[in-house]
């Protein structure tokens, strides 16, 4: 047996691992997407059914931002196998690892084998296969396939695995000495404190590098890692046998290309080399800007890894925002943006280079060439805005590189930068970082903290809320660990019928601390799988014994099941805990199922209407269905008014043809060749998809309630459209009844206005407003003439010569009781300083009156002053409140001031 020699090894971001001077041969020089194919089609002929990649967003894994690896979209058949409806499965998973516990985004561009996106190559066996047969299927792959020579081989197992060590060594007749045993820490894998665990087998790779010795640790690459989820870890520790032991293997597709292409970095690959390519032409096509050989490698990695991330986070609907993983993909466009401003690439960049993503890439993921016109138009916009944040941000560090020795970039500024003007805290710490400055990271995080308890609102019923939330995720992943399943019967209902009841019985139940209960009913008619789409609401009536009434209990509202099927009712069970199989009578409020029905349906018929208006770019992005109205985000440029016009008319269109809203159950394959739209932020099985189809408008994969026919959409209103975001636009609507309540309402108001304005006809309302506002004009303009006149002749009780910086300024105190009537102090006083300033421009001038205050610069003799910078520095020794820029500034002091005396100058 061979032993590592272990070192511990700290990576610093700045260490770039290239020109090592080795001479690896290439193994076998194949592409990557020749391994990708490779792999998928060796396990499928053992037997293994090949998935599409689960999307890059978890789906009913609230615990995760991102698909971190291969095996994350089967936690469910990891904890409960016999509900896998295959026993074998084999995917190359698109990984993203930025954000969260799992965050790589530092290091990348740094190290060799560091991304924020990555592919891992899985097969996964839910009681299929044992440890040998597994093993024995991954060397055949490795030796046949791969055709990696034994002698740069070495793996690892478990030291007290012997089983594990007596398959490679009896078996597949390895050498003693390619076999090394370790310790817990490095070869036994869990998901967690508690559940699913066993040992894992790790095979490595010699990279031959010179620098090390042959029995040192970093010189060998970990490539495959085999886990053997053979124990159930309890919360004391103690690991039971798992009656269907579980395989879950995976290969990182970026490491093993690097592998099988002789090459040190993964930077090096094929698919990337085919984006970095595209980094150095585009480079060439801007001036070039000198930089040190390594930094410059360092950059163009950095943007051909963040091109694939946030094309493929976009692609599945994420977009950029301030929060959760909207502002992840927005530090990873931003990132790489500055990377290539850092390059010399002064125009587009991301965008510019989607077509070398699109020839890396796009055969294996058709839907970067799918989506790639609204993917592009997310890109440019998030570039756009962040070019300007950029700029704003350099020119505020830029003056604080020059004003301070300290070389620390303070709290205070940090969290300005971010707070007021979008900088993220990060870009200012790799920016100071280039500058030799470091930034006051706890100060910030304080800073932060501070500024969100200010804003934070109702703090005690928010964390009740979110210790029943947990309370609700803990206790359905405890029932299904233990198999509980209900039927949903909710598509059978007819959403326009008056009532509906379905005789049913408790199949679980438990009580939360707030004295409801979360109960699962079967059959269950309560809808809750999402789709954008409100939860069923209504009533569960527990059947009378002899002695006692019937009692009705009031439903909250439903919670989908992890697997998704049916749903878990949360109950106001008034501290009372119903029995398993005990009989109920379920009722759903009908009119809010109705209303939900109307305004799904309305939501197809706006996707459709908006993409033969806008194009078929149109993608939807976010949905909301509820009783009473509809949100809808879809990646768009701005709608002109012609053009929500024409929208709203073609659904009330649709609507009024009363066309069948028709429902199918097929395989994805089949739908998506008919046409059928897929919500790529859902997750669909490939054998049972439910198609809604509403002929010659619309056909969408759905799991929503929906009308029977178009007529109960009609009238169709939009309330709303805006931007949300980079590339994102947002419509509110309401449809049927709620539509008709919502033009009876803008009636009732354009009524009360005209009579108001005394119009005797809704025909002449806008000449009246027009009328009124022309007044209006009249009057502010006359209001300002006098103000005018007002701050000419203020009083001017005293009068104090003094320098802010090297500006020389005068003070002015004005009489309190100097003020116009019906004129604000604030507007008086920001009045007279730009009257000084004009009449006086050789001085700056501050005007205080009682606690209002304002700063007045001349332009002409004071060109690079900044009146808010001014009077930011003056409020340092004066206590209060203010900003502004450019020739005026106005704030307001904690404490009034009447004479010169009160001023600490």
């Amino acid at each position: 047996m061979y032993a590592w020699n272990r070192h511990r090894v700290s990576v610093v971001p700045r260490q770039l691992r290239v020109g090592l001077g080795l001479h690896l041969r290439t193994v076998s020089n194949m592409r990557a997407s020749e391994i990708r194919k490779r792999y998928a089609e060796y396990f499928e002929r053992t037997g293994h059914t090949r998935l599409p990649s689960a999307n890059i967003v978890p789906q009913n894994d609230p615990t995760l931002l991102f698909t971190n690896a291969g095996m994350v979209p089967f936690k469910q058949y990891f904890l409960q196998p016999q509900t896998s409806p295959y026993k074998m499965i084999t995917t190359a998973q698109k990984c993203v690892r930025a954000g969260g516990k799992h965050n790589d985004l530092d290091q990348v561009g740094y190290t060799p084998r560091h991304h924020t996106f990555f592919e891992m190559l899985g097969n996964f066996s839910f009681g299929a296969y044992d440890k040998q047969t597994v093993i024995r299927m991954a060397w055949k792959f490795v030796q046949e396939e791969l055709q990696l020579p034994i002698d740069r081989l070495r793996v690892t197992v478990l030291e007290s695995d012997h089983e594990t060590y007596e398959i490679w060594r009896d078996q597949i007749k390895l050498d003693p000495k390619q076999i090394v045993r370790c310790g817990e820490e490095d070869n036994f894998w869990s998901m967690g404190n508690e559940g699913p665990c066993g040992p894992c087998t790790e095979i490595f790779w010699d990279t031959q590098d010179t620098r090390y010795a042959a029995d040192d640790e970093r010189r060998w690459l970990e490539f495959w890692n085999i886990v053997f989820m053979q124990f159930h870890r309890s919360s004391d520790g103690t690991l039971t046998p798992l009656s269907t032991p579980c395989v879950d293997t995976g290969m990182g597709l970026e490491r093993i290309a690097s592998i099988v292409q002789g090459k040190t970095n993964n930077f090096d690959t094929d698919e990337f080399q085919i984006i970095i390519r595209g980094v150095d032409q585009l480079q060439r096509s801007h001036a070039i800007r000198p930089l040190d050989a390594q930094v410059e490698v360092a950059y163009k990695r950095i943007v051909a890894d963040h091109l694939r991330a946030s094309a493929f986070l976009v692609s599945e609907g994420v977009h950029p925002s301030n929060t959760g993983r909207g502002y992840v993909l927005r530090r990873i466009i931003r990132r790489a943006v500055r990377a290539g401003r850092l390059l010399g690439i002064d125009g587009p960049v991301l965008p510019a280079l989607y077509s070398s993503l699109e020839a890396a890439m796009g055969a294996a993921y058709p839907e970067l060439t799918e989506r790639r016109d609204s993917v592009i138009a997310v890109l440019q916009a998030e570039e756009s805005a962040f070019a300007k944040t950029l700029d704003k941000g350099m020119s505020l560090l830029t003056k604080l590189f020059a004003s301070n020795a300290a070389k620390v970039v303070s709290a205070e500024d940090t969290f300005a930068l971010y707070d007021t003007h979008g900088f993220p805290v990060d870009l200012t710490q790799i920016i100071a970082r280039d500058h030799g400055w470091t930034v006051d990271v706890d100060g910030f995080n304080a800073i932060q903290t501070q500024s969100r308890e200010r804003n934070k609102a109702s703090w005690k019923s928010g964390a009740t809320r979110t210790q029943i939330s947990d309370e609700i995720s803990s206790k359905l992943a405890e029932w299904q660990t233990h198999g509980i399943s209900t039927r949903f019967c909710g598509y059978e209902i007819d959403p326009e019928q008056a009532s509906m009841e379905q005789h049913s019985r408790v199949v679980a139940s438990s009580m939360l601390s707030n004295g409801d209960a979360l109960i699962v009913v079967d059959p269950c008619p309560f809808y809750a799988r999402g789709g954008g789409q409100e939860p069923d609401t209504g009533s569960l009536t527990v059947t009378a014994s002899d002695c006692e009434a019937p009692r009705t209990l009031a439903v909250k509202h439903a919670v989908a099941l992890p697997n998704g099927q049916a749903a878990a009712l949360c109950v106001d069970a008034q501290h009372t805990e119903l029995q398993v199989g005990q009989p109920v009578v379920a009722a759903i409020d009908m009119q809010r199922r109705n209303g939900c029905a109307v305004h799904h349906t309305a939501t197809h018929l706006l996707h459709a209407a908006l993409r033969q208006v806008m194009g078929d770019t149109v993608t939807q992005a976010g949905s909301l269905v509820r009783p009473d109205s509809l949100r809808f985000d879809f990646t768009s440029t701005a709608l002109s008014d012609d053009q929500l016009r024409e929208v709203e008319r073609l659904v009330n269109r649709f609507a009024l043809a009363s066309t069948p809203v028709n429902v199918t159950h097929t395989t994805l394959e089949a739908a998506k060749e008919q046409g059928a739209m897929a919500l790529f932020t859902e997750k669909y099985q490939a054998d049972n998809v439910r198609m809604v189809r509403v002929s010659n408008v619309s056909v969408e994969l759905c799991s929503g309630t929906h009308l029977r026919t178009t007529r109960g959409v009609f009238p169709f209103q939009i309330t709303s459209e805006g931007s949300v975001g980079a590339g994102t636009r947002r419509i509110d609507a309401v449809a049927g009844v709620a539509a008709s309540k919502w033009l009876q309402q803008q009636f009732a108001y354009a009524q009360n206005a005209a009579h108001i304005l005394n119009a005797k006809q809704l025909s002449k309302l806008c000449d009246a407003v027009h009328r009124l506002n022309d007044t209006n004009k009249t009057l502010r303009s006359d209001a300002a003439k006098w103000l005018r006149v007002a701050a000419v002749n203020a009083q001017t009780v005293a009068t104090h010569a003094t320098t802010l910086g090297s500006v020389p300024t005068a003070i002015h105190i004005l009489a309190p009781e100097s003020s116009a009537p019906h004129t604000s102090d604030a507007r008086l006083v920001a009045e007279r300083a730009c009257h000084l300033r004009d009449t006086q421009p050789q001085n700056a001038h501050v005007v205080i009156q009682d606690t209002h205050i304002a700063l007045a610069v001349n332009s002409i003799s004071f060109p690079d002053v900044q009146a808010g910078a001014l009077l930011r520095e003056l409020l340092k020794k004066l206590p209060g409140k203010g900003g502004g820029q450019g020739v005026l500034a106005q704030g307001r002091l904690k404490s009034a001031v009447t004479d010169i005396h009160m001023l600490p100058l």
